[in-house]
């Protein structure tokens, strides 16, 4: 029962940083969107770095889910993650 106990915590713990980490990317993403669109007039120099900045920021929430889906590989986490979560090749 212990044991149990401590892979729920565990696995609880690690779907709320992966929340976490998702959510905190997706307002960098909002924030950047919302500066495009609140910018009357933006170089084509600038949305194209503001377009990878996105680029970069889902790069970074698709590692932070593989990165969890593999350290949870071995549990209803991981599976969940795998089924729910990774790209189609």
């Amino acid at each position: 029962m212990g044991c149990q106990s401590f892979r729920n915590r565990q696995m609880a713990q690690e779907w709320e940083a992966l929340n976490d980490t998702i959510r905190d990317c997706s307002q960098k993403i909002q924030n950047i969107v919302n500066t495009l669109q609140m910018s009357g007039s933006t170089t084509e120099a600038t949305q194209k770095s503001m377009m990878h900045d996105i680029d970069s920021i889902q790069c970074l929430m698709k590692e932070a889910i593989q990165r969890c889906a593999e350290r949870n590989r071995d549990n209803e986490l991981g599976r969940y993650i795998q089924q729910n979560y990774t790209e189609s090749e």
